[in-house]
């Protein structure tokens, strides 16, 4: 049996919908499980990763787990030990990496290092920004035509959830992933603006690109996230423009597949552009 967390997740729902279609035994715990209408042979566990009254339940009679970081689940690792289980795949993040210290990297650390010390064998995955990220333009390019962002010559290397997904899955379905870390990128390095020429490219009409100041961009974002948040994703950026992060070929060499293209996440998502 295999327990997936952050079912309803970009990844965690991609990570279910191929397990299922291997015939894998899948169990899911989610706060909000109504949010996906998952297979009937998928066992549905409603909880939360900070409730271990919730999670001892979603745990018992499973040997590996699919698992997101989320703040208060600190002692899911050692409880999984003390239950049988024999393997942790953990979506962590690229940040970890960074050139500057940052607060993703560091929260993302801690959990993996929790893991390391539980004594259960692990699969690591830093996977660099989502592609999935770019919905945050969908109304400005529908309305506007038009993609707004901080940071527009910071280059990135974006990965599809699919392929974190189908990374997750080998290592969760197979052998020889284990105290394994795949650090995760998508087949180019792209800024914003080249994202947007990208979308505009798969619409078939214009999609330009302003950049935000910096100092605006992080007074808007104090207004919807916690400082310390905003804080961390600045500095990550920052980090990422002294050391951007190379292309890799991890995806590739795992699954047997090349990473998804920029252009095909559109294509696959282009509805929520127009």
């Amino acid at each position: 049996m295999i327990l997936v967390t952050g079912a309803t997740g970009n990844v965690g729902r991609e990570v279910v919908e191929q397990l299922h279609s291997m015939g894998q035994r899948v169990r899911v715990l989610s706060r909000n499980p109504e949010k996906v209408q998952f297979p009937d042979s998928v066992e549905v566990v409603t909880g939360d990763l900070a409730d271990m009254e919730t999670v001892k339940p979603a745990l018992t009679g499973v040997n590996k787990v699919f698992l997101i970081y989320i703040s208060g689940g600190e002692e899911v690792p050692k409880l999984a030990k003390e239950l049988g289980v024999e393997h942790i795949v953990f979506l962590s993040s690229g940040a970890i990496e960074s050139a500057i210290e940052n607060g993703i990297g560091r929260m993302h650390a801690e959990v993996e290092e929790l893991i390391r010390q539980s004594g259960v064998t692990w699969t690591f995955l830093r996977p660099d920004a989502f592609m999935s990220n770019s919905l945050q333009w969908a109304e400005s390019v529908r309305t506007e035509g038009m993609v707004r962002a901080p940071f527009g010559d910071v280059l990135s290397v974006p990965i599809d959830p699919k392929d974190i997904a189908s990374v997750a899955v080998k290592a969760l379905s197979s052998a020889g992933h284990d105290n394994e870390i795949y650090t995760l990128t998508g087949p180019e390095a792209l800024n914003p603006e080249d994202q947007a020429h990208i979308i505009g490219d798969v619409l078939g009409k214009k999609v330009a690109f302003q950049s935000i100041p910096e100092e605006v961009a992080r007074q808007y974002m104090t207004q919807h996230a916690p400082e310390e948040i905003v804080d961390a994703l600045f500095k990550l950026m920052q980090g990422t423009r002294i050391k951007p992060q190379p292309v890799l070929d991890t995806v590739e060499r795992i699954t047997g597949k090349p990473a998804r293209t920029y252009s095909q996440w559109v294509k696959d998502n282009a509805g929520a552009f127009r």
